[in-house]
């Protein structure tokens, strides 16, 4: 698939311990749980497979399927190609969505630890509100990234899991709320028991990283 190719030779930090594995594979457990939620759409299924593709293969995309020099683009004209060539390839709701799943372009502005965890989660809570689509692929990221965070509460590891303890633990109630504020758009792009698993899934996470919070603090 193109994911696959894109991502070709990216690899992703592991449990502790563990080997790196290729990065494709993010993706695609992404892709998987929201099949298992019921989602049928193909432009949010095929959007989580692509949703870092263009914040982390922009050149490979360019490269590859963006005829012509844009070589003297900023970055965010660049990423315009790239959802451009995605909207070409695989529908414009499909670009819509990778665009609402992308973390937006760095401002080289020097900001703190603290600065940068607000600016996610707006960033996150801007992007969701009232978009059943990308609040499915935000919150299967999400899940993602942050359901597995207390594999890597060893030793050694304090630092950095106090970092996103705080940078997510307060984004968890961001999408509880969004969850029930755009319940019926959501609940006709899943199934009852996927609705239902998200309301679950959100309430144990909240308990693991309020935990990790305790333990962990915030660092700043």
């Amino acid at each position: 698939s193109a994911a696959s190719y894109l991502h070709l030779h990216q690899t992703r930090a592991n449990r502790k311990g563990l080997p790196r594995t290729s990065y494709i594979e993010h993706p695609l457990r992404n892709s998987l749980r929201v099949l298992r939620w019921g989602v049928v759409s193909e432009a949010i299924l095929i959007s989580v497979v692509l949703h870092d593709t263009v914040e982390d293969c922009l050149k490979r995309i360019l490269d590859a399927f963006v005829p012509g020099d844009w070589s003297g683009l900023n970055e965010t004209a660049q990423r315009e190609l790239a959802y451009q060539w995605i909207a070409r390839e695989f529908g414009q709701e499909t670009s819509d969505l990778v665009r609402s799943l992308t973390n937006p372009v760095a401002t080289g502005e020097h900001l703190t630890k603290a600065q940068k965890r607000e600016n996610y989660a707006a960033d996150v809570a801007k992007k969701i509100r009232g978009n059943a689509g990308a609040f499915i692929g935000k919150l299967a990221d999400f899940m993602d990234n942050a359901g597995g965070l207390h594999h890597n509460a060893v030793d050694g590891n304090e630092k950095m899991v106090g970092h996103l303890v705080a940078k997510y633990f307060p984004v968890v109630a961001i999408f509880e709320a969004e969850l029930r504020r755009n319940a019926d758009a959501i609940k006709a792009l899943v199934s009852e028991e996927g609705y239902a698993d998200m309301e679950l899934k959100l309430s144990m996470l909240a308990g693991r990283l309020g935990a990790l919070a305790g333990l962990y603090g915030a660092t700043a």
